[in-house]
C-alpha cells in the first residue's frame, strides 16, 4: 500500500511539473534518448519518465513510470552506477502479446555524466528532474560512445517490469542485481527464471538448505583427507570373514550408515563419497589378492598336470 501511494504521489508531481517529447524513430524501434540529471549545484538526482495514458499515440502502447538514479562515467570518474525501477507495461496492438516495456535499456554516458535511456520510438513521454539533451535517434558523445536505434525484437532490449542495479549498463539480459514483478531475484541477470537466479560464481560461507531437487551440470566437493590411506602398507584391511559377519548381522557394509539412518539423518555427500571410495579401494585390494591366489593355483595345477603326463 505504501509503495502504491508513493507511486501515485510521483505521478501527481509529474502531471504538475513534467515536460513532454515524442521519441524519435518508430514504434518498432528502441531509440537512445540522452538525459542529464545533475542538479544546479552539480549533484545527481533521480529522474522520472512516464506514460500515464495507455492510448496516447498508439493503441495499447506501453504505459507506466520508470525512476532512474544514475551517475554517468564522465571524465576521470569511476563512480558510475545505475538504479532503475521500471514499472512499465504494454501489449502490442492490444492482442495481449508480446509484452513490451517502453524502456529497452539504460546506459551510463561516457561524458558529462549523462544517462542514456533506450525508449520505444514514436511515442509521447513525460519527464521530470532531468534535462533532455538529445532525441535524434542516435547519439555520439565526446568520449566516442556511438549509439543508434535498434529493433524492439533485439534480445538485449525490452527491460522487464522490476527493479535493477548495475554499474554502467542495465539491459534485458544483464544487470548486477534484479528483482522482477513475479518475485524472482537475479544476480548477474536481468531476467531471472527462478526465485533466485545467479549468473556467475556464488560463494556461501555457511550452511545452505534446499527443500527440493538440486540440479547442476557439475558439483565439486572439496574434502580432506581422501581414501588413499587404504593403500598404505600399515592399513589394516578388514578380513572378508569379518565383513561377511557384519553384513549378515547389520545388513549394510561396515562404516557405511544403514538405509534407515540415511533416511532419518540424510547423507553428507562429500563424506559419503570418500567412504564409498574407501570400500572400492578395499575391494580392489581383495581382488588383487584373489588374482594372486588364482595365479598361484594355476601354477600348481600346471605342475600337477606335467607330473601326470
Amino acid at each position: 500500500m505504501k509503495k502504491t501511494l508513493s507511486l501515485l504521489f510521483l505521478l501527481i508531481i509529474q502531471y504538475a511539473f513534467s515536460q513532454s517529447f515524442i521519441a524519435a524513430g518508430n514504434t518498432n524501434q528502441y531509440v537512445p534518448v540522452v538525459f542529464r540529471s545533475t542538479s544546479p549545484d552539480g549533484g545527481n538526482r533521480t529522474f522520472f519518465i512516464s506514460r500515464p495514458n495507455i492510448h496516447e499515440d498508439v493503441m495499447w502502447s506501453a504505459h507506466g513510470i520508470v525512476a532512474i538514479t544514475g551517475i554517468g562515467i564522465g571524465w576521470g570518474s569511476n563512480g558510475n552506477s545505475l538504479s532503475v525501477n521500471n514499472f512499465t507495461y504494454g501489449t502490442e496492438s492490444g492482442v495481449g502479446t508480446p509484452v513490451i516495456s517502453f524502456v529497452g535499456r539504460v546506459l551510463c554516458g561516457k561524458a558529462n555524466n549523462d544517462i542514456i535511456v533506450y525508449l520505444r520510438g514514436g511515442i509521447t513521454y513525460y519527464y521530470v528532474n532531468a534535462t533532455l539533451i538529445s532525441n535524434t535517434g542516435s547519439h555520439q558523445d565526446q568520449a566516442g560512445q556511438n549509439l543508434s536505434t535498434v529493433s524492439i525484437n533485439d534480445p538485449m532490449y525490452n527491460l522487464p517490469k522490476g527493479s535493477y542495479f548495475g554499474t554502467s549498463d542495465i539491459n534485458a539480459q544483464t544487470s548486477n542485481f534484479s528483482s522482477t514483478e513475479n518475485g524472482n531475484v537475479g544476480i548477474g541477470t536481468s531476467s531471472p527464471q527462478y526465485k533466485l537466479d545467479v549468473n556467475g560464481k556464488a560463494s556461501f560461507s555457511n550452511n545452505v538448505r534446499v527443500d527440493a531437487k538440486l540440479e547442476a551440470k557439475e558439483i565439486k566437493v572439496t574434502l580432506s583427507p581422501t581414501a588413499d590411506f587404504v593403500f598404505e602398507e600399515k592399513y589394516d584391511l578388514p578380513k572378508l570373514e569379518d565383513v561377511e559377519k557384519h553384513i549378515k548381522e547389520k545388513k549394510h557394509l561396515p562404516e557405511i550408515a544403514s538405509a534407515k539412518q540415511m533416511e532419518k539423518e540424510g547423507v553428507n555427500v562429500g563424506e559419503f563419497q570418500i567412504k564409498l571410495l574407501q570400500k572400492i579401494e578395499e575391494l580392489t585390494l581383495y581382488t588383487i589378492e584373489q588374482n594372486k591366489l588364482m595365479k598361484e593355483q594355476q601354477k600348481r595345477i600346471e605342475v600337477l598336470e606335467n607330473k601326470n603326463k
